[in-house]
């Protein structure tokens, strides 16, 4: 028996040092994985698409960092309210991760988040690249358009200079930066020459980090930026051109961002100008911006996009739009056949509807048959989406498959482990495993935290928190642990030293179940796609709660067994006492 205690206690601890070593290594891997995520079309020669005919002489974007749909709506801000009631009103919908920098290369490339080339979480500046994915940017320098940049200072790294012509960084983010910022966009979209420029708000964004989108702070940092708004519509001819106000994402009430949740995906966009055609409008994507940004100046879709052109809200007769329909399908079949190419590692080969549908749309559109030539333009990029997304979905399937039946194998293994080395105490273990785990939640939703990647808002603090966390829960479960064997008198050192260990190896199994369904959906590092983002949540924290349980597992069965030893010796002590003094009362008695 003793030698069985032996057995179980080393097998214990070198299971729980073992997912040590396992979700250290695993943490850093995934997120340098993260850090270094690159588009699959990065590394495709995809050809920029020919010119469109140009339907304004100037697009001007005011992205407004941070401000939801639901918040523009609810804030009541006069000049955009006003832009809304004079142009086009639509709610965008992004798509997770939903941070700031994925959201914004999506805006000028037409890309999702996957393929946009841009961070999947926002990075440092020193950290950041050019974007390897063509862009509306690219796509107007090389139409010899002249282009303006100001905004935050991540800008510098994300867009190469030599596709700007003016530009305006400002070094921190804020309401004086903003003030700076607007101080130079005045010259900018009153200069005709200028025919592309994009101008950046920030401090909506950091008063909802900071303080939540539902703080009188936000409120404020929106008016000021609604003022601007108003400043820059007015000094406009909307005659001659087009002004596009949107946002990059929204925040949850305590602020933050990055998940799914309806505050966060949702942005407000507002479209106005000669070329647009006044009204609410249904939900878009935020991959439609730059090919309709694309359709407006007359440029080539951008070669990455997976938008469409918001045709309903442009004023574009039908051979205008059949042209710029046909435009949109021939960039899809490239993208199509380049990235099915990059994620299935052979050369792809498209069906062949995909092409003849295609040339019918151009014999139609030669034929003069203008809506049938729309009609068969845009069957053909809906087919070539279908494709993309049907590969996608085959190959990420079959990762999955594999990654299942090991999963699988691991829990039936651990789970078999903690089975077999049950003891006389394993209803009492699992009633404490059980308790702290559920602690562990329980504090959790007391300091205000979702389950979300929304709620990461300073990834260098998170660590600490969750190991705070997670010491006073295991705290907590072990002192149950230690009341319950003192209730059962246990005196045998290697009996109490087996519980203890048994505890921690439990409490540790349950928190790396989330592990277990990450690592089926995600793999263990981001690849050539982006993980779900909910699993990606649970792999962030199952990993940091993993590692803190199995480290005070392997520490905490050792003043368990020191503080039942010492309860067991002073209760046996005064016992004797007790006696002593009884035995010598009872002569006394007979006397």
């Amino acid at each position: 028996m003793t030698q069985k205690k032996y057995v179980s206690i080393g097998l214990s601890l070198l299971v729980l040092a073992g997912v040590i070593i396992g979700t250290a290594w695993w943490g850093r891997a995934f997120f340098t994985s993260i850090q270094n995520y690159r588009s699959p079309l990065g590394e495709a020669a995809l050809s920029p698409q020919p010119a469109l005919v140009p339907q304004s002489t100037k697009v001007v974007v005011v992205l407004i960092s941070g401000l939801g749909y639901d918040a523009s709506l609810a804030l009541g801000l006069p000049a955009l309210e006003q832009l809304r009631q004079a142009g086009a009103n639509v709610a965008i919908e992004s798509t997770p991760p939903t941070y700031s920098q994925t959201a914004w290369a999506t805006l000028l490339t037409g890309a999702p988040p996957e393929t946009n080339d841009a961070p999947p979480v926002d990075l440092p500046i020193e950290d950041l690249r050019p974007l390897a994915v063509d862009t509306i940017f690219a796509r107007a320098h090389d139409a010899g358009l002249q282009t303006a940049l100001l905004g935050a200072a991540p800008w510098r790294r994300l867009i190469p200079r030599n596709q700007l012509d003016y530009t305006y960084f400002a070094a921190q983010s804020g309401p004086e930066a903003d003030a700076a910022i607007m101080e130079a966009t005045l010259p900018v979209v009153t200069n005709d020459e200028i025919q592309l420029a994009l101008v950046h708000f920030t401090q909506v964004d950091l008063a909802g980090q900071n303080l939540g989108a539902g703080s009188e702070a936000y409120s404020q940092a929106a008016r000021q930026v609604d003022a601007y708004l108003g400043q820059i519509s007015q000094a406009m001819d909307l005659s001659r051109s087009t002004l596009i106000v949107l946002a990059d994402h929204g925040h949850v009430p305590d602020g933050g961002h990055g998940g799914n949740e309806v505050e966060v995906v949702w942005q407000p966009l507002v479209v106005i100008g000669q070329s647009v055609v006044p009204g609410s409008y249904s939900d878009i994507h935020q991959t439609d911006i730059a090919p309709t940004m694309a359709a407006l100046l007359g440029l080539g879709i951008p070669a990455a996009s997976q938008g469409r052109i918001l045709f309903e809200l442009l004023r574009l007769d039908e051979r205008n739009q059949a042209l710029a329909q046909l435009a949109l399908a021939q960039q899809r079949l490239p993208l199509a056949k380049a990235y099915v190419s990059q994620i299935e590692g052979l050369p792809a080969t498209l069906p062949e509807t995909i092409p003849a549908g295609l040339e019918r749309a151009q014999s139609a559109l030669a034929a003069g048959n203008i809506r049938g030539a729309f009609r068969l333009a845009l069957l053909t990029q809906q087919e070539a989406d279908a494709f993309i997304l049907a590969a996608r979905h085959r190959q990420v399937a079959a990762g999955q498959w594999l990654r299942l039946i090991i999963a699988l194998s691991i829990l039936l293994v651990w789970f078999t482990v903690i089975w077999r080395r049950r003891g006389m105490q394993a209803g009492s273990i699992l009633i404490a495993a059980l308790l702290t785990v559920g602690l562990y939640h329980v504090l959790y939703q007391l300091q205000g935290h979702s389950y979300s990647v929304s709620a990461l808002r300073d990834f260098s603090a998170w660590p600490f928190d969750i190991a705070r966390r997670t010491a006073v829960s295991l705290l907590a479960g072990g002192g149950l642990v230690l009341i319950m064997l003192m209730l059962a008198r246990e005196e045998d050192w290697l009996t109490l030293l087996s519980t203890g260990y048994g505890f921690g190896l439990l409490v540790t199994f349950i928190f790396t179940l989330p592990l277990f369904w990450a690592y089926w959906q995600n793999g263990l590092t981001v690849t050539w796609y982006l993980p779900a983002i909910l699993p990606a949540f649970w792999q962030i924290t199952a990993l940091l709660e993993t590692m803190i349980a199995a480290i005070l597992g392997i520490l905490l069965p050792w003043p368990i067994m020191t503080l039942n030893l010492f309860v067991n010796l002073t209760r046996r002590r005064l016992d004797e006492s007790r006696a002593r003094a009884k035995s010598d009362a009872l002569p006394g008695l007979h006397l």
